[in-house]
């Protein structure tokens, strides 16, 4: 069944988190299970929708939902990759306004580290892109990271986060 028109919320659809280059370059089915499509509506209503209700911008999603064959192509990625099961996503924050792409970036993590409304079980900053994964309110580790490049992170309290940024 194709389920790729599904509406996770106002501002997110299935196809977002489905859709992959290196998916149709190996030719590998990333359609995503019925389990999947919850998780990452859950994902969806508890941290990227109110990021982007706070921030009133859009959020781009570069990956999200991967099968486990487009996961093994992916490289510096995790055999456990919450994208495997429709728990975490890779964003960036796109505006009109003359912000560089970098000061989005740290705008978004610092509205997730503030926000009352934005909930998170992992939180990375990359040099380019934001990794987030949500699991559920019970389970939520509300682990934060700063990326170092090439799959190397670090990590750190809320309160050292906020004085990086």
């Amino acid at each position: 069944m194709l389920m790729q028109n599904i509406i996770l919320t106002p501002h997110f659809t299935l196809q977002e988190f489905t859709e992959s280059a290196t998916a149709r370059k190996y030719g590998i089915d990333n359609s995503a299970p019925a389990e999947v499509v919850k998780n990452l509506r859950r994902l969806c209503e508890n941290t990227l929708e109110p990021l982007r209700e706070v921030l009133d911008m859009p959020v781009i999603i570069t990956s999200g939902y991967r099968c486990k064959a487009l996961n093994l192509r992916i490289s510096c990625s995790s055999r456990k990759s919450q994208h495997m099961l429709g728990q975490a996503a890779d964003f960036f924050v796109s505006s009109r306004t003359v912000q560089s792409h970098r000061e989005l970036l740290v705008k978004a993590f610092r509205m997730m580290l503030i926000s009352d409304r934005i909930d998170f079980d992992q939180l990375i900053l990359y040099p380019t892109f934001i990794h987030v994964s949500y699991v559920s309110p019970k389970a939520n580790r509300h682990r934060i990271l700063v990326g170092k490049g090439g799959g190397l992170y670090g990590s750190v309290t809320r309160e050292r986060a906020l004085t990086l940024l």
